[in-house]
């Protein structure tokens, strides 16, 4: 079986969220207010979101395996693909283990092992390299306070770490938030067009106007992708998706509707995940990064 054969029938199955984990529908709770998004000094330039049709990036994503074709095959003795395929491969004892989640080091383990760890490889099969090239793996970052060093938020990186050599650095920042602290209504919040004027999400207001949780995402979504430099990010609570970019100067930003963990028809999870960082990595021009706000400051 070829690679491009593989992720196109492989699937993340879904985890099992302990019931003492809170149940949500749409929304989550609140989130508590993070005083260490409020900024002193500098500003988030973000003006403007708009939406990536999902129809066109599927077709971009289908033009750029078909020239991927069937040249690349799979050794199924390599245990790094670990997603289950059809007929091909099955969940063992252990990755069974790993849908068991209960807290969000749980959360984060599945992630990197079932769908991280498949992207990964599936990185280095396409682009004919090594295992232990320290370039082509996940990087996980647990952000904290600079004031008293609690624990914020997690994101993965994919790219050089390197100090960058040029303003747009090649790699993907992949900012990941359990499912029973994100709901699907607030990541379509999150992902509605919209405009920021100057000063909006700079500083969270207090009482009853204070941040949606969409909104204090977007903050740490900037401020994660500043710090690395990346343009190309993707926002995930395993059970959804969102495919984001940011222009080069960070006035604009275009994002996807959330694309749901087991979306198996038309295109997969893994398949949108790979073909996002190939093209944050300029292995491919199928897509380009979003545009300039047209009245940034």
């Amino acid at each position: 079986m070829s690679l491009t054969s593989y992720l196109c029938q492989a699937y993340l199955p879904p985890l099992i969220l302990s019931e003492a984990l809170p149940q949500i529908d749409q929304f989550a709770n609140p989130w508590p207010h993070i005083e260490e998004l409020n900024l002193d000094g500098y500003q988030r330039l973000i003006r403007i979101v708009s939406e990536i049709p999902l129809p066109a990036l599927q077709n971009a994503i289908r033009i750029y395996y078909q020239g991927v074709g069937n040249r690349l095959k799979v050794h199924w003795e390599n245990t790094r693909l670990t997603l289950p395929c059809p007929g091909v491969t099955v969940l063992g004892p252990t990755a069974m283990a790993r849908l068991l989640v209960e807290n969000e080091d749980d959360f984060q383990a599945a992630l990197e092992h079932l769908i991280l760890g498949t992207t990964a490889e599936a990185l280095r099969t396409v682009e004919h390299r090594q295992f232990d090239e320290d370039e082509l793996k996940f990087n996980k970052i647990n952000v904290s306070s600079a004031r008293n060093a609690r624990p914020l938020w997690t994101v993965y990186v994919f790219g050089p770490q390197v100090p960058p050599t040029s303003i747009l650095r090649p790699g993907v920042v992949i900012l990941a938030i359990p499912p029973w602290m994100l709901g699907v209504g607030d990541l379509r919040e999150f992902s509605s067009r919209r405009v920021f004027d100057q000063g909006d999400l700079d500083r969270e207001p207090p009482g009853t106007t204070a941040w949606s949780n969409a909104t204090k995402l977007w903050a740490m979504l900037y401020d994660s992708c500043r710090v690395s430099g990346y343009r190309w990010f993707v926002i995930t609570t395993y059970q959804q998706w969102v495919f984001g970019t940011w222009s080069e100067d960070w006035s604009g930003a275009e994002v996807t509707e959330p694309v749901p963990f087991d979306r198996t028809r038309g295109m997969t999870i893994v398949e949108m995940l790979t073909f996002w960082i190939e093209c944050a990595r300029e292995k491919t021009i199928f897509w380009q990064i979003a545009a300039d706000a047209p009245y940034a400051d």
